[in-house]
């Protein structure tokens, strides 16, 4: 419902809409979802529906996310989630799913932790393994490009090998597979040293030559294990060894995130619409280190123009888990010149959806990543939906 409440002076251009119950309150199956119709209109014909977090961290940011996910699922016909979580290790979870397995049984190793280990994070999980005897079950990829899960650390290279031989390719035999595989155990259990220069060079020559054997023209049908497959497999190895050693001076994880999300609704969910759930880091439009290094939101924007659109979430005030060290962070203050003090002034104890009114960014300052004000993101630019809660608390760890 619109908000009957004066804006301060910094909302002049905003549209709010005050939601009527708490998130952790509204995810019950009597939940109607009639206060977010204006989300539904302001979202319109897009395909792709990003939902940004402000850190990992916050209980009330990820039970909004699942009222929404929920919403955009059962109400606006979105078919696929797509999890900031291994490309691989995901794609193995769901044929594991397919064959009757829990997703929330599987994650702990598998999904990224604060998603598998929270109480929060796992009522997402828990949702979707409800979802996969359902008419119309939520699909489920991840799209990140780091690999260090289980799965991945355990099968991947055996199982890229067999592939190869099945294909009858010499990049599986010899020198040729050593110098391509020797690095990778280290790598893909996040050990950040980098290997001699002779051995990075000899990787980087058979990560292409492989690139070359497995990245064809498109056939008419894609799917797991096939050739195009593993080409996102083999290109998210190669941009992960870039990003760990370079120390980040070559950072490529967000460059094939997006191409991975790409890849994914384009050639094995061709046509269907997706949900992305990670950090608003990854998902925000217009963000880069350099223009070799695009963030994954900039390149999918990039790609899908106006039929992406991405959410983000700020707070008042409160406390979030530090996904670093498991820690209670209090948020800092909230500034004083800022989209938030408005918010705050404004809304009171109102949990609210914030729109631009205008087609122009909104440029009052805002908190835009993990509640600091660098980089300076803004509604109407980054983000194109803006979700303000008065008060986050910690993410509760269950296991």
């Amino acid at each position: 419902m619109p908000n009957d409440a004066s804006p301060a002076p910094g909302l002049a251009g905003l549209k709010t809409w005050t939601l009527v119950a708490g998130p952790s309150e509204a995810s019950t199956e009597a939940d109607d979802y009639r206060d977010l119709a204006p989300f539904a209109e302001a979202i319109g014909q897009a395909r792709i529906v990003a939902l940004g977090e402000q850190t990992h961290g916050a209980s009330e940011e990820f039970r909004l996310k699942l009222r929404l996910l929920k919403f955009l699922h059962e109400k606006l016909g979105f078919e696929v989630l797509l999890l900031e979580s291994g490309f691989y290790d995901i794609a193995r979870l769901t044929q594991r799913m397919a064959a009757g397995e829990k997703l929330d049984a599987m994650a702990p190793g598998n999904v990224f932790f604060m998603y598998a280990n929270s109480a929060e994070g796992r009522e997402m999980l828990r949702y979707v393994d409800a979802q996969q005897s359902e008419a119309a079950p939520l699909r489920l990829a991840g799209i990140d490009s780091q690999h260090s899960g289980g799965l991945s650390q355990a099968e991947m290279l055996p199982r890229l090998r067999a592939f190869l031989h099945q294909r009858g390719s010499d990049l599986a035999e010899g020198q040729a597979w050593s110098d391509f595989a020797g690095p990778l155990p280290a790598l893909l259990a996040m050990q950040r040293q980098s290997p001699e220069p002779t051995a990075r060079l000899a990787f980087e020559r058979q990560a292409l030559a492989l690139r070359a054997n497995l990245c064809g023209p498109a056939r008419a049908q894609a799917g797991m294990d096939s050739a195009e497959w593993w080409c996102q497999v083999v290109k998210s190895l190669q941009a992960q060894a870039s990003s760990v050693w370079s120390e980040g001076r070559d950072y490529q994880r967000d460059n094939q995130m997006g191409d991975n999300a790409i890849w994914l609704m384009e050639r094995l969910y061709p046509g269907k619409k997706a949900v992305i759930w990670a950090h608003t880091i990854h998902v925000a439009k217009g963000f880069q280190r350099s223009p070799a290094q695009l963030h994954a939101g900039e390149v999918m924007s990039r790609h899908w123009g106006a039929a992406y659109k991405v959410v983000q979430f700020t707070a008042g005030t409160g406390a979030v888990l530090d996904f670093g060290d498991l820690r209670p962070l209090k948020l800092p203050a909230v500034l004083p010149v800022s989209l938030e003090s408005d918010l705050v002034a404004m809304a009171g104890k109102s949990s609210l959806m914030v729109l631009p009114a205008t087609q122009g960014p909104l440029v009052v300052p805002q908190w835009s990543i993990d509640y600091q004000t660098l980089p300076q993101g803004q509604l109407g630019r980054n983000w194109d939906v803006l979700f303000y809660l008065p008060q986050v608390s910690p993410a509760r760890m269950t296991r």
